[in-house]
């Protein structure tokens, strides 16, 4: 992973906590909005409920219809009802069943438009505000109604984009591996849609590049030879918008127009929100009997098996903001026995934000390591590193490890905590120093050799050069014992006899007397595969 500049890594760090806070202030103001427009809605209800003798639940059916007649949100319809202002609404960031589609924002009047260059693609129309308004709201309406994806495509072309020349439309979600499924086409042959229904992520194609930036892609025939993209089907052009479920991409919608330049912004904008409502209704479709949202594809196959791991598993989805940037994490999924160090379990952090919860990973390369692995496919590993945690109950100083690999449009994770082991390890060094003890293994199929600090010391070998093999040990003895831990070895590792010797050390001048304990670890092929030894300074000095 590229290393930054210290000063730009602290900016980073800072912007990101501040984006994060900036946010749960935003979703604060935006819940007491949603309480102020809540009170006005139930006085509404109550209204109505004695003017007309209806239940409470009908008397929000005819707020609801006067706000689809009207055009405007139930809070402001009530508040007209009551005779007072309406709660000052959140600002919108697009689109949505409840904001309505607003032509001001997103469309203005076409001028000039080319005529057609050819008879098979139909002109884009020259439209006014007020029929885009109605041609957007009767797409949403047929598209609202769609049974499944494949009509979905085709009520999108009809009801909303057949009159602006589009020819063909495909829909698409993201699955675990990367790769994208066709789940809905129309205007494509029916045997270049069964050739692409799955589309591997490592090919460079579109709207496979849409997903993976979080970004709509505009583009031609001709664009796309220069970068190398390849377009499915026929058509000079095309728009690639990513489909999203809350704040995350699921999918993605590939809008083709025979020929043709690229449209200007009004019609970008609406072919953007006509997507977006495909997008919602598309979601509906995926989601599960009890109305869940749509997690993340990778979900579906993973939630089986992180439901066998143990320890802490999670799959992570990516946070973008309007732009299409990551800007945090979100845990879609964990295993059961999941905990975090400040010990809360699964339950109490599943679905919730990365840095609302561990604001501190910003610092660490943690975050950026997450970045990396998910652009990237570069799985990202944290060796045990020391980390000072913030908890409800204060400061967690703890030695954690973590692995991340991409796993779809996220991330799955696995972390876990080393206090137990490294307290264990620090006991273990604390007795040995005690005790004028140490270990070795010697492992004589992979020829490894691993010596404990302690060991070098009574060894008087300089840890800085490493171990040596178990045949090179009588050169560290006494001559005269020389020959006998030498036959003792043979025995050990021919005949599989335990070792248990002592002898005097030849080392740096100082005599001193060692016990030497060693087994033979036999495989199941009745060969001497390893041997594990303890070394005991019996007399002598040891610097």
């Amino acid at each position: 992973m590229q290393r930054r500049a210290p000063g730009k890594q602290a900016e980073t760090d800072v912007e990101r906590l501040t984006t994060a806070v900036q946010r749960l202030q935003a979703e604060v103001e935006g819940l007491r909005r949603s309480q102020r427009h809540r009170a006005v809605i139930e006085q509404a209800k109550g209204l109505l409920a004695g003017r007309l003798g209806c239940t409470p639940d009908e008397a929000f059916s005819h707020l609801s219809q006067i706000s689809q007649r009207s055009n405007m949100k139930v809070a402001e319809v009530a508040a007209g009802l009551l005779g007072i202002a309406a709660p000052i609404p959140e600002p919108a960031s697009g689109p949505s069943d409840e904001d309505g589609f607003r032509p001001e924002r997103y469309v203005t009047a076409r001028r000039g438009t080319t005529p057609p260059r050819g008879e098979a693609t139909p002109p884009l129309v020259s439209l006014l505000p007020e029929e885009i308004t109605a041609r957007y709201h009767l797409a949403c309406a047929a598209l609202s109604a769609a049974a499944d994806p494949s009509e979905l495509a085709e009520v999108a072309w009809s009801e909303g984009l057949r009159h602006i020349g589009v020819t063909a439309v495909l829909l698409a979600v993201l699955e675990p591996d990367g790769a994208v499924r066709l789940v809905g086409t129309h205007g494509l042959p029916k045997g270049l849609a069964s050739a692409w229904q799955r589309v591997p992520g490592t090919l460079k194609v579109a709207f496979l590049s849409a997903v993976v930036s979080g970004r709509p892609l505009w583009i031609d025939r001709k664009g796309a030879a220069e970068l190398g993209y390849e377009l499915l089907g026929e058509g000079d052009l095309r728009a690639c918008i990513p489909l999203r479920d809350r704040d995350r991409t699921f999918g993605v919608a590939s809008i083709i127009w025979a020929e043709g330049e690229l449209p200007e912004p009004g019609i970008r904008a609406y072919v953007s929100a006509v997507a977006e409502a495909c997008g919602r209704r598309l979601s509906q479709l995926l989601q599960d009997g009890q109305g869940a949202p749509v997690a993340s594809p990778a979900a579906h196959w993973v939630e089986a098996i992180l439901e066998t791991l143990p320890g802490s598993f999670a799959l992570l989805a990516p946070v973008r903001d309007s732009a299409g940037e990551i800007v945090d994490f979100r845990f879609d999924r964990c295993s059961p026995a999941a905990v975090d160090a400040g010990g809360r379990r699964a339950d109490e952090f599943c679905g919730r934000r990365l840095l609302d919860l561990y604001p501190h990973v910003t610092g660490t390369g943690v975050f950026d390591g997450y970045l990396h692995a998910l652009r990237n496919g570069e799985p990202f590993q944290l060796p045990p590193t020391p980390m000072s945690v913030p908890t409800a109950q204060g400061e967690v100083l703890t030695v954690v490890s973590m692995r991340a690999a991409r796993f779809g449009d996220g991330l799955l994770v696995n972390w876990q905590f080393h206090d137990a082991e490294r307290r264990l390890t620090s006991h273990l060094e604390r007795l040995q120093r005690a005790a004028e003890a140490g270990w070795a293994e010697w492992d004589l199929v992979q020829g490894q050799v691993t010596w404990s600090a302690e060991a070098y010391r009574i060894l008087q070998r300089d840890p800085g050069r490493g171990p040596i093999k178990l045949g090179s040990l009588p050169r560290y003895v006494a001559p005269e014992d020389s020959a006998t831990l030498t036959a003792a070895i043979q025995r050990l590792t021919g005949a599989q006899e335990p070792l248990d010797l002592t002898v005097r050390l030849n080392r740096g001048g100082t005599p001193s007397v060692i016990r030497l304990v060693a087994d033979p670890v036999v495989a199941n092929s009745g060969r001497v595969v390893a041997v594990h030894a303890t070394i005991r300074l019996v007399s002598g000095g040891v610097s």
